[in-house]
């Protein structure tokens, strides 16, 4: 790694806005004073970030294995959970020469490497034990994400469909993110948590508030079609699921400025000890659902374009793959339950409008969902 890479960039970058193009929110949610992380619309005025001049992106070994005499790369697609995850999984393995899987769940790992590593009376939280920690986290990833190439042995590209934010955690292993209107993504979300008895449902403890509508919806799957004010109208509700979508899209556009700067960061929790340097050099293609939706072939082109692999070459998109843009059917039910644009307006009611405006307002604006809080 040659000096300027080693540079450590101790402060936050702010990527510029590329020119005109960007609209800036005209105001900020009035609960949140905090300023636009990126100033620019992910997605929209720019869709990809980072470089694959840096040094870990030109290394491929870094995002290489090797299963019984194969080699195969990794990459990762992530975004929110109900932004369209799923069926980008079917979108990409329509190409023979990629695969991909999930829900692998690494942050389970690395939140176990944080622990292993952030301890002063683990041994781990010392060098060389703690270098060869990460070494070790990198590696346990890729070779797990190699076996699922018995599915595909002939694939070049092995995939991780994870919704969690784009954090690296493969040094230059491309990355995906998929960006969805929030509002969508609640209805999408509440329709999910209620159906399973959800992270979000257990443990908010909405039983008492929300246990009469989803035993209904249980009953009947058309139950919120014909009650809609019902999804979302528990105030506490909707702003648990918004407020949890917002942090989780503010740390993606913060993970965005770490890779498009090539960051390598001090990561110091002890400090007793010399600091762990995290590399977040990667390349990320932000996708957009309604791009997709508006132009299925023109986006999908650009997702194979960007590992490297002739967009020719992929399967025709089908109701039969479930990778057409809107299903053909609605199943309140099931995982893929209608993906569609804009079904929010039938369930948003004002005062669900107004909890997510002081809840959420500010990251929506930002995104360039809306232009003012005037919807």
């Amino acid at each position: 790694m040659n000096a300027g890479i080693k540079r450590i960039v101790r402060s936050a970058i702010r990527v510029v806005s590329p020119g005109a193009a960007s609209e800036a929110p005209a105001r900020l949610s009035p609960r949140y004073t905090e300023q636009p992380v990126l100033g620019h619309r992910a997605g929209i005025d720019r869709r990809e970030y980072g470089n694959p001049a840096f040094e870990a992106c030109r290394n491929s070994e870094n995002y290489t294995v090797r299963i019984d005499g194969r080699e195969h790369r990794v990459f990762f697609f992530c975004g929110h959970p109900r932004s369209g995850t799923h069926w980008m999984d079917a979108v990409i393995k329509l190409h023979p020469k990629l695969w991909i899987d999930g829900e692998y769940r690494f942050e389970s790992l690395h939140n176990s490497l944080n622990d292993l590593t952030g301890k002063s009376w683990h041994a781990a939280s010392r060098d060389p034990m703690r270098s060869q920690a990460v070494l070790s986290f990198q590696r346990t990833i890729k070779e797990i994400i190699g076996s699922s190439s018995a599915h595909r042995p002939g694939a070049l590209w092995l995939g991780d469909r994870t919704p969690r934010p784009c954090r690296v955690f493969i040094p230059g292993a491309p990355q995906f993110l998929i960006i969805r209107d929030p509002r969508d993504i609640l209805v999408s979300w509440a329709h999910q948590e209620l159906k399973n008895g959800g992270f979000n449902y257990m443990d908010g403890g909405f039983a008492a508030e929300l246990g009469d509508s989803r035993a209904k919806f249980l009953a009947d799957p058309d139950h919120f079609k014909k009650n809609p004010a019902e999804l979302l109208g528990c105030e506490r509700w909707l702003r648990r699921l918004a407020g949890r979508w917002r942090r989780h899209l503010r740390v993606d556009m913060e993970c965005l400025k770490k890779i498009d700067a090539g960051l390598i960061e001090e990561v110091n929790p002890l400090a007793d000890r010399p600091p762990m340097l995290w590399n977040w050099q990667s390349r990320v293609l932000v996708v957009r659902f309604e791009n997709i939706h508006r132009d299925p072939e023109g986006e999908r082109s650009r997702i194979y374009s960007f590992l490297g692999v002739d967009p020719a070459e992929a399967g025709p998109l089908s109701d039969e793959t479930r990778t057409k843009p809107t299903l053909a059917s609605e199943n309140p039910h099931g995982l893929f339950r209608k993906g569609a644009v804009g079904d929010w307006v039938q369930y948003f009611t004002d005062d669900v409008k107004g909890w997510f405006k002081d809840e959420a307002g500010d990251t929506l604006l930002e995104l360039g969902y809306e232009k003012d809080d005037n919807w």
